[in-house]
């Protein structure tokens, strides 16, 4: 009669069923000890995280903290920061604004850029210069003329319509 109903192909079958049910456990258990080492990987990625945000943030406060005492032990320091910043931004190099900054005159062909008129000029062998003022203030001159006032010439604002006629650019 078993070899009628084919008794070996069902035991062989109910075999490979009970087989592949094992292999499906293992797969979910599998999945399960991921599921479980990710979460694991996330906790400790985000305690990393904070962590390193927690010191990023005290080394911001130890560094504001030395710039608050070097504002107090060197008044002029942060003239020279913002004087740095106003002669990058007109367009000079970090090597002839470390020049200007120790006093000496620059020789300078090249654009240089308003950022009160959101305008470039071209200086052709202009001589740039910081200059401190008797209350130990800084300012950029160009050909011996405040900054400001250069641009203005150079722009020609201010200028009357019959001033500007007789005037090539």
């Amino acid at each position: 009669m078993n070899s009628l109903l084919g008794g070996n192909k069902v035991n062989r079958l109910e075999k490979e069923n009970a087989q592949l049910h094992r292999e499906v456990e293992d797969l979910n258990d599998q999945i399960e000890r991921l599921h479980t080492d990710m979460q694991k990987m996330k906790d400790s990625h985000a305690r990393e995280l904070t962590r390193t945000n927690e010191q990023h943030q005290q080394e911001v406060s130890n560094l504001k903290r030395i710039l608050d005492k070097a504002y107090k032990w060197f008044p002029s320091f942060k003239c020279f920061l913002n004087m740095e910043r106003e002669c990058l931004d007109c367009g000079f190099s970090e090597a002839q604004t470390d020049k200007l900054l120790h006093g000496q005159t620059v020789n300078y062909s090249g654009w240089l850029h308003s950022n009160e008129y959101r305008r470039n000029v071209l200086a052709d062998n202009v001589a740039a210069q910081v200059i401190r003022d008797e209350k130990r203030n800084l300012f950029l001159y160009i050909n011996q003329t405040p900054i400001a006032q250069w641009f203005k010439e150079q722009f020609r604002i201010g200028q009357s319509e019959s001033q500007r006629k007789g005037i090539r650019r």
